[in-house]
């Protein structure tokens, strides 16, 4: 028998997964430091070439890495608040919907069959769980991301069947709004206590990519211009004890 779904695990998980995957966009082997805490991200977007006033389809690979430098359990993720180039966007509107109640407690085949057209992404994820007077253990799953709905707003819902040590289905949202500024789409996630704090992040890996038809038009979930040869983004990240904040940018090339 399946465990009953643990959010708040997944929670932690999925906000990361999110943020970096905005943050990996534009840039490449990106490494933030500050105290004993090393985060690690890569990414990168295909093609590079991109039209200067047109949006073009683009496929996101993203992956990440969570440590410290003493070797010491990773601190918890309480909060996080990143925002992205304006120039970069999400485009979910014709794209079939999937929502919270089609995913739980089911395995990633069950996932796939439940809400197969709204599939966005698909990637991996690991955790480590410390327990007190316990060896850490690593706890992790496939990832699968899909497309969902609140009202008017962009909605992302994150799934993955792990075992912690025990088979368990974890199911949550991130909500997308518009930036501010020179960014133009934002998201904050307040992260609750994971395992009364034991459990972190420390690796994943994913690609998002989604072509659809919508009036008769081929569509694409992530698309991009290249209007000033340079995207950019920007976070922070609240972990217990400490925030990490920084800017990030990469050359793009502008099609003539």
């Amino acid at each position: 028998m399946r465990s009953r779904p643990r959010r708040p695990l997944l929670i932690g998980l999925a906000a990361l997964a999110l943020a970096v995957a905005l943050v990996a966009a534009v840039a490449s082997a990106q490494v933030v430091k500050k105290d004993n805490l090393e985060i690690e991200i890569e990414g990168s977007v295909s093609p590079t070439k991109l039209s200067r006033t047109t949006p073009q389809p683009i496929t996101l690979h993203l992956s990440g890495k969570a440590g410290t430098t003493d070797g010491s359990h990773v601190q918890p993720l309480r909060e996080l608040f990143v925002e992205f180039d304006k120039n970069g966007h999400l485009n979910t509107k014709g794209l079939p919907t999937c929502t919270v109640g089609k995913l739980q407690s089911t395995l990633t085949s069950q996932a796939r069959a439940a809400c197969g057209p709204a599939l966005v992404g698909t990637g991996q994820v690991t955790a480590e769980i410390a327990f007190p007077e316990q060896k850490p253990f690593s706890a992790g799953g496939p990832l699968l991301i899909f497309n969902g709905s609140s009202g008017s707003k962009q909605m992302l819902i994150f799934h993955v069947y792990a075992k912690v040590p025990a088979p368990t289905t974890f199911v949550t949202t991130a909500q997308i709004s518009k930036g501010k500024g020179p960014y133009g789409t934002a998201a904050r996630v307040k992260i609750p206590t994971i395992t009364s704090g034991q459990g972190s992040l420390t690796s994943f890996k994913a690609t998002i990519f989604k072509k659809f038809n919508y009036r008769g038009k081929r569509q694409s979930v992530l698309t991009a211009t290249c209007k000033t040869g340079t995207l950019k983004a920007r976070g922070d990240f609240f972990f217990q004890g400490l925030t990490l904040s920084g800017k990030v940018s990469r050359a793009c090339t502008p099609a003539k």
